[in-house]
């Protein structure tokens, strides 16, 4: 299950044993307290009826019809009270009174008169001089049935005295007060589903932030690119820390990771120029003819030449991958840069009789690190002249062209050799580090780091570089019928 559900769905819990508790205090604390209320009312009503009807009880007018018609009018008063939205519109109590006996002399309802209340605890209570309350259903599974009495003392001064003469209990029934009751739980239950829904919204945005969040820590840490960025949440300091704790275990274990690969290919690079260095050295050490001493000298002269040549690939590559982020970039003319690497490699191309023919656009300006645009141009160069053929061409071209849909320049350089073309199976690897094919003239391999430089200094200023066999029927300064390797790059 995921985080998300998981999150939602606590929450939605949470929400639910809320709303059922809400419930519960509701059922408990609301309605006894409407209740109070009414009560509270009753017991002020009885009194204030209690002073009014003192005369007449003492007088034993209660029983007339005069009374009765006097109660019945004001029991059956009219109303139009808009109380709390609910439209109220007749008074719902019961009044009776009794003797000092207990014994009913009025009942509002004419069904109780003459009856012995003297056991209810409204009237037993009061008549004892306490306060008198009972409820009473008339439907014993029925909760709203029930009937609230609520009875005071009538007392009438007799001989300058205060006594007791009877006791008057006013009635209401608790299904008059059900629909403030009702009113209020479809109130709250309205309110409580509109809680519960925002608050599932709210928990679903937030659930889902925490788990893009973590997605993108999960998708950093299992990252391997070094230019990958370090995510950083806003308000989230404890995620910003387990990114900050990624970032710190990803740079150890790749730098780590890095230094394990590095020995391990220079340990492998070395060991065949170094065994013939020792080979050639052991042998040395013989009686040879000066002939034999000349050679074996000047094979570890030139696998000294491979060792060095190795290294410094080997330490440029490794100055390309810790300066990724920092290249200097500043305004040169490419044409010049290209002529200036051929003079440096002018000493090889006049061993080897190459003519070199060339078709630069003078000038061409262009934003680029000048020290590994020349470390690419010079590993090509020095690729070309390998795999050429004694007397061949090597054709270089330098053009730039305007992208009006863009509205930016576009900087094409063309290096072709005349020569032998690359193995279908290798034009997939030739980028590869440490991949390299044996050069014609002596079989033997480079360090299969040149092309990788090349392709990573292209990429990280933003160029494409493509490398294909090629025709010289499509170059039209050389001659037909011949066959080579073309090498493009495009730099923005």
């Amino acid at each position: 299950m995921s985080i998300f559900i998981r999150i939602w769905f606590f929450y939605g819990l949470i929400i639910l044993l809320g709303l059922c508790f809400m419930s519960y205090t509701f059922n408990q604390q609301v309605k006894p307290n409407v209740r109070q209320v009414v009560e509270d009312t009753l017991a002020e009503n009885a009194n204030i009826i209690a002073m009014l009807v003192a005369e007449d009880v003492y007088e034993n007018k209660v029983s007339t019809p005069q009374f009765d018609e006097k109660i019945q009018n004001a029991l059956n008063r009219k109303m139009n009270a808009n109380i709390w939205q609910h439209n109220k519109k007749e008074i719902n109590q019961q009044i009776y009174i009794t003797n000092t006996k207990g014994t009913v002399i009025y009942d509002s309802q004419g069904i109780a008169t003459g009856q012995d209340y003297s056991k209810w605890n409204d009237v037993y209570l009061t008549l004892q001089g306490k306060y008198g309350v009972r409820s009473t259903r008339s439907n014993p599974y029925d909760v709203n049935s029930s009937t609230m009495f609520i009875a005071a003392p009538i007392f009438y001064q007799i001989n300058q005295q205060q006594q007791l003469i009877g006791v008057i209990s006013i009635g209401k029934p608790n299904s008059s007060v059900q629909p403030y009751i009702q009113r209020a739980e479809d109130q709250l239950f309205r309110q409580a589903i509109w809680i519960t829904l925002l608050s599932l919204f709210l928990a679903s945005l937030v659930a889902y932030w925490l788990k893009h969040s973590i997605d993108r820590v999960r998708k950093y840490a299992q990252a391997l690119a070094p230019v990958n960025q370090t995510p950083y949440f806003h308000s989230a300091k404890e995620l910003n820390q387990v990114a900050q704790a990624v970032e710190t275990m990803r740079e150890k274990i790749e730098d780590r990771a890095y230094v394990e690969h590095y020995v391990n290919t220079l340990t492998h690079e070395l060991k065949s120029p170094l065994t013939a260095i020792q080979a050639s050295a052991e042998l040395l050490k013989e009686d040879l003819p000066l002939d034999d001493q000349q050679q074996f000298a000047t094979h570890i002269h030139q696998q000294s030449q491979r060792l060095r040549s190795l290294i410094d690939r080997m330490l440029l590559l490794t100055r390309l991958e810790k300066s990724r982020h920092q290249l200097e970039i500043h305004q040169f003319d490419l044409a010049e840069l290209i002529q200036q690497v051929l003079d440096q490699h002018m000493s090889q191309i006049q061993n080897k009789k190459i003519q070199c023919l060339l078709d630069l656009q003078h000038p061409c300006l262009i934003q680029a690190d000048h020290f590994w645009i020349q470390q690419t141009l010079s590993n090509l160069v020095d690729n070309a002249l390998d795999f050429s053929a004694e007397s061949a061409k090597i054709l270089i071209s330098l053009h730039q062209k305007t992208n009006y849909s863009k509205s930016n320049h576009q900087t094409e350089i063309q290096i072709f050799n005349e020569g032998t073309c690359i193995p279908d199976f290798a034009l997939n690897q030739v980028f590869d580090t440490y991949f390299s094919l044996p050069r014609p003239d002596t079989q033997q391999r480079s360090s299969g780091i040149g092309l990788s430089i090349v392709k990573q200094v292209i990429e990280q200023h933003h160029g494409k570089i493509q490398i294909a066999n090629i025709d010289t029927d499509q170059m039209a300064k050389l001659k037909p019928h011949q066959q080579g390797v073309l090498v493009s790059i495009q730099l923005p």
